[in-house]
C-alpha cells in the first residue's frame, strides 16, 4: 500500500513517459516539473537555511553529533532532501554516516559507508584519534540515536528500505534514464544506493 502512496507522490513531481535527455524542453515545460523545481527552489532559498540550522541544533547536545556537516546541494544538483554527513573512526576504520531528510515527503534515510582513512590519516594518527576519543558508541549505536532524534524531534519516519531500489519506469530525472529512475531518487537525490544501506 505503501508503494502505491509513494507512486502517486512521484507522479506530483515527476512527468511521466518524458526524458530530459531527449526531450529536455518539453520536460521543462510539465507541471511535474515546475511544481518541483519550485519546491527545491523554496527550500534553498536563504529563509529556509533557518530549517537545516535547525535540524542541525536538534543533535547539539550530543558529543559526536553535533558535528554534523550540512552538505545539501539542492542548488547545483537538484538534490530533494538535506544531506547531513559525519566521519567516525571505529576499530582503525573510517566510516562516513550520512543523513538524507526528503523536502517532498516527511521520510528519511541514512546510509553508512567505508573509507580508507589513507591518504589524509596514517595508521598511527588513526590509532590516536580513537584513544582519544571517550564516546565508545558504535556507528551502528549512533545511527540508532540518529535514528530515535529525528524521528521524535523532528517527527520524520524512517523510508522503508524494501522499497529504495524500487524502479519506476515511467520517470525519468537529471542524468537518469527511464528505466533506471527509483524510490530513493525521486525522493532524495541522484545518488546509487544497497540494500546494506540502514
Amino acid at each position: 500500500m505503501i508503494n502505491n502512496v509513494l507512486l502517486k507522490f512521484t507522479h506530483l513531481y515527476y512527468p511521466k513517459n518524458i526524458c530530459p535527455w531527449n526531450e529536455k524542453e518539453k520536460y521543462r515545460q510539465t507541471v511535474e516539473y515546475k511544481r518541483l523545481q519550485s519546491t527545491i527552489d523554496y527550500f534553498n532559498s536563504d529563509e529556509n537555511l533557518i530549517i537545516r540550522d535547525h535540524i542541525k541544533k536538534v543533535f547539539v547536545n550530543d558529543e559526536i553529533l553535533k558535528d554534523f556537516e550540512d552538505f545539501s546541494r539542492l542548488d547545483s544538483n537538484n538534490d530533494r532532501c538535506y544531506t547531513f554527513f559525519l566521519n567516525i573512526f571505529e576499530e582503525g576504520e573510517l566510516y562516513s554516516i550520512t543523513l538524507y531528510i526528503s523536502v517532498l515527503i516527511p521520510y528519511y534515510v541514512i546510509r553508512k559507508d567505508w573509507h580508507s582513512p589513507e591518504p589524509f590519516f596514517s595508521k598511527s594518527r588513526v590509532e590516536e584519534l580513537e584513544k582519544e576519543k571517550f564516546d565508545k558508541r558504535t556507528s551502528d549505536e549512533l545511527i540508532t540515536d540518529i535514528e530515535k532524534i529525528v524521528e521524535e524531534k523532528l517527527l520524520y519516519k524512517k523510508f522503508p528500505s524494501s522499497l529504495m531500489n524500487n524502479l519506476i519506469s515511467d520517470i525519468s530525472f537529471g542524468d537518469i534514464h527511464l528505466g533506471y529512475f527509483t524510490m530513493f531518487n525521486a525522493f532524495f537525490n541522484n545518488n546509487r544506493t544497497n540494500e546494506n544501506n540502514n
